[in-house]
């Protein structure tokens, strides 16, 4: 059990082959994953200005655990984050997020101060019932919803500011079958007679109906959802399936607005093997970037695996001791401005969630056509959301932000759309200090249709 009152062993150099080596020989160890989740989470611990930490984790104000909620039925276990701020002011009382002072902190809005205690749950006992926390009255819920390929581990520049949203409890999670949380079968059966969107029902419901019964285990009654990129798409689902649970939804970066009749028309994959034993997919990064020119070979290749149900995470587990160096070669280049510490963190983070056995990731191909276009398209459905509704994107996003503008007139609730500046599709770490600063006046001050 990785623990935080102990130093983490280092995560290897990028490009050391005896470390990719190790990495790669260490992937079915589980401790390695929770190592690896733990490294970065661990910067909750003692966020400090310029490398000087004034204060200790007892005196910290905000406390974090992570660990499995266990839901109903077999391997269905949630890996969920939990912050909270200790409370020393009345309820109501603005915190320093929208007041601070920039000049007296860093390019992530990080102060002097020690941040938080983490304590870090590796394992389920049926009588510990550390994980389910309901939150207190007058508390919210925000409830954050990863992309594909992430994890709750890829927030850890967030969660300190978005924590000290007054009243605010943060519940960050992994998908059914992505990140830490466990693996079970990703199953669909579909004939050329089943309709598409019966297909594309049975593959959003495998999430679906996991968030919503960790809602229930958590006694949340309503929750302000936060999600990206397909995240955002599974959390727009849910608030349609779900309207009296969400109190607000944002929508970061959404992958499946836009309409796209080929995507529409576009043969479904087949079915994954049992226990994810499917092969590769044309590069770590997919669904985070933009698809190839049409008349590329790297397309055509592309299409063919995405047809056979190749994901990003089952070529680099294809090739082995070459997958670490895979996704060394995609993490440098994506977020090459993160500090060197950061950089060998957030990779190995990459690579310990993506070398797990297949599950999750499977869905990609069954709610996207090749191209990342929805076959059954958000474009259609957000009409009938019952809330207030946000979309955010990057400035430098490869995701259109003019379908979410086009999107907008077609509904009937407030709804506002906001561009992070200096940022792409991964807008919350791109600019961390911009993409907390919004969310924080989308929480806590007034806004209408007409905002922009």
């Amino acid at each position: 059990m990785p623990s935080t009152d102990t130093a983490l062993p280092p995560a290897p150099e990028l490009f050391s082959r005896w470390g990719a080596l190790q990495t790669w020989w260490g992937r079915t160890n589980k401790e390695q994953a929770q190592i690896a989740e733990a490294r970065l989470l661990s910067r909750l611990q003692f966020f400090s200005f310029k490398g000087v930490a004034s204060t200790t984790a007892d005196s910290s104000s905000t406390v974090a655990r992570v660990g499995l909620v266990e839901l109903s039925g077999k391997n269905r276990k949630i890996n969920t984050l939990i912050i909270q701020e200790r409370r020393s002011a009345p309820v109501g009382t603005s915190t320093t997020l929208d007041n601070k002072d920039e000049s007296e902190s860093d390019d992530q809005g990080r102060t002097p101060i020690a941040q938080t205690t983490l304590d870090i749950k590796t394992s389920i006992d049926e009588h510990d019932g550390s994980m389910i926390s309901p939150p207190a009255p007058g508390e919210t819920a925000i409830v954050i919803c990863h992309g594909y390929g992430a994890g709750l581990g890829f927030f850890y520049r967030n969660y300190h500011s978005l924590s000290q949203i007054p009243n605010a409890k943060i519940y960050a999670i992994d998908w059914l079958g992505m990140g830490g949380s466990s693996r079970p079968d990703f199953k669909f059966k579909h004939s050329s007679k089943t309709p598409v969107n019966d297909v594309v029902e049975q593959a959003e419901e495998f999430f679906i109906s996991a968030l919503e019964e960790l809602r229930e285990v958590q006694k949340i009654d309503k929750m302000i959802l936060i999600g990206h990129s397909l995240g955002g798409y599974l959390s727009a689902v849910y608030a349609l399936k779900h309207p009296e649970r969400v109190e607000k939804l944002i929508l970061a970066s959404p992958v499946g607005i836009p309409e796209n009749p080929e995507a529409q028309r576009a043969p479904l994959p087949n079915p994954p093997e049992p226990s994810g034993s499917g092969s590769g997919s044309p590069s770590p990064k997919s669904a985070n970037t933009p698809p190839a020119p049409p008349s590329s070979l790297l397309r055509k290749l592309a299409i063919g695996a995405w047809e056979r149900n190749i994901t990003p995470q089952s070529i680099m587990r294809f090739t082995g001791p070459f997958g670490p160096s895979l996704v060394a070669a995609y993490t440098s280049r994506r977020f090459a401005y993160l500090e060197a510490d950061e950089l060998r963190d957030l990779n190995s983070y990459i690579y310990h969630i993506s070398s797990k056995s297949g599950s999750g990731e499977y869905a990609l191909s069954t709610i996207l056509a090749p191209g990342a276009f929805a076959r059954w398209p958000l474009m259609d459905r957000l009409k009938d959301l019952k809330m207030p509704t946000v979309f955010m994107y990057g400035e430098s996003d490869w995701m259109d932000w003019k379908a979410g503008e086009k999107a907008r007139r077609t509904m009937t609730v407030p709804t506002a759309l906001m561009r992070i500046p200096s940022a792409g599709h991964h807008l919350y770490m791109d600019n961390p200090l911009a993409f907390d600063k919004a969310i924080f006046n989308i929480i806590t001050r007034p806004w209408d249709k007409q905002q922009q």
